[in-house]
């Protein structure tokens, strides 16, 4: 294996590679970037008004940094344009596809360059260092020790099913603004920006692109699915359930619970403990049966009528009378340009489950995003059972349903994510969720470190 600090020129010799095999720039993705947003995002036609000034003045600022920057360092450079809208939702994205001959010059680089096990001594005093898993591999991230390298943290592979990949870097970050930013490399071996975050007391690491790490306590722990949820029978009265992510099969999800129908139903407390769920997909609607009471109304918000959004609307319009998008479509088939009603969404009504439940605790933090949130929502819109206790979610709820288009540039495979509907008629009016998350019911102290025996504690004092 060669030493550690030469691993780190694959970084530069990654990044001429695929400039190689680019011919578009920044800059054309910035202006196409700029175009779609203006043109499809609802937030910013229901604000054009108060933020046109400091939007424009952003836009003059970036257009010449877009000049400057090479198209493998274009993701981040959009991402920080975009924060100027503080909403989760709104993202580029890289899905590369770069020759073939690139991407094994690139493994090939990988492979050369790998770190040998004995260097690899994670600390304890930055939050990210230690050992994680997606459940097939582990990782070890570590400081690196090269200062001439802007990333300061690097994962390598400690562990895998294909051993061949042990020693390989994962992953490379820096810590910047209160951001840990780098690249990635997929299975494939494709370079991508990335953002790493740790939430749940640093015991779930959230990987941008939709990857969650969890936490091992060292290199001997075994590998576990940091994305499936797991119960746990606390006492005879109480029940602790953990859901790290909705992104899982709907199957997946439903099995762990019908695994443990019993205790689940028999229970009259239940703990909930989301924290560092950021979000998925509506897999949860069989949980909300247990503690089901009355019917959710559902707001109606915005829509922008563009050809980007009908296209999105049209694959889930139908012919059915109640159907909530074909009048979305039929509005915007209309008009291009102008701010449309939303989808109009009934009730939402469930067959309730016979449990014994007395009181459900929904434990929160700010890793608590989208799905996660309206899991939040409408658990406590369906029961008066639910409190929520722990720390404000995230605020990536205001805007929701998200279209991807490309920008263009089919070799990088710069994406632009952006929500096509607001929540209701009043969240830019600043009546929504993602300037300060949806605070709990019961705030726990971040330097509370057992916060699930907090909970616990607080049902038996006020139950």
């Amino acid at each position: 294996m060669k030493p550690f600090f030469l691993l780190f020129t694959l970084t530069i010799l990654g990044k001429t590679l695929i400039a190689q095999t680019n011919s578009c720039t920044c800059a054309e993705n910035f202006d196409r970037l700029t175009e779609k947003l203006e043109a499809n995002y609802i937030a910013y036609h229901l604000t054009k008004a108060e933020i046109t000034t400091a939007y424009e003045a952003r836009k003059k600022q970036y257009k010449p940094l877009s000049t400057q920057t090479p198209l493998p360092d274009c993701a981040r450079l959009l991402q920080q344009f975009l924060a100027f809208f503080k909403d989760g939702h709104l993202f580029v994205s890289e899905i590369p596809k770069f020759p073939e001959t690139t991407l094994a010059q690139t493994k090939a680089e990988i492979k050369t360059r790998k770190v040998a096990l004995n260097q690899v001594s994670p600390g304890s005093k930055v939050n990210i260092e230690g050992y994680w898993t997606d459940g097939t591999s582990k990782f070890a991230i570590i400081k690196h020790k090269n200062p001439q390298v802007k990333y300061s943290h690097v994962a390598v592979i400690i562990a895998a099913q294909d051993s061949t990949k042990v020693g390989e870097v994962k992953l490379a970050v820096s810590l910047a603004n209160g951001l840990w930013e780098g690249v990635y490399y997929t299975n494939a071996y494709a370079p991508r920006y990335v953002k790493i975050t740790p939430y749940k007391d640093n015991t779930i690491l959230s990987v941008w692109g939709g990857i969650t790490w969890g936490k091992l306590a060292d290199e001997r722990s075994v590998m576990y699915d940091p994305t499936l949820p797991s119960v746990k029978k606390v006492d005879e009265q109480t029940v602790l359930l953990s859901v790290p992510s909705f992104l899982i099969e709907k199957k997946d999800f439903d099995q762990v619970l019908m695994s443990h129908y019993k205790d689940l139903t028999e229970a009259e407390y239940l703990i909930i403990d989301i924290r560092g769920n950021s979000g998925g997909n509506g897999i949860y609607f069989d949980l909300l049966r247990l503690y089901y009471e009355k019917p959710a109304l559902s707001g109606r918000g915005f829509a922008v009528s563009s050809a980007d959004n009908l296209n999105y609307f049209k694959k889930f319009a139908s012919t059915r009378s109640n159907d909530p998008y074909r009048p979305v479509v039929e509005a915007m088939e209309a008009e291009q340009g102008k701010i449309v009603p939303g989808p109009l969404f009934g009730p939402l009504e469930l067959k309730p489950l016979a449990s014994k439940l007395k009181k459900v605790v929904i434990l929160t933090d700010r890793g608590n995003m989208s799905a996660a949130e309206t899991f939040v929502l409408y658990s406590k819109g369906i029961s008066s059972k639910v409190i929520t206790m722990g720390e404000n979610t995230g605020g990536v709820v205001d805007y929701n349903n998200i279209n991807m288009v490309s920008l263009g540039c089919e070799t990088q495979g710069i994406y632009f994510g952006y929500p096509t509907y607001s929540l209701n008629e009043a969240v830019h009016l600043g009546k929504g969720y993602n300037q300060t998350g949806i605070a709990p019911d019961v705030p726990i102290d971040k330097k509370t470190k057992d916060k699930v025996g907090f909970v616990i504690a607080q049902l038996k004092k006020l139950y």
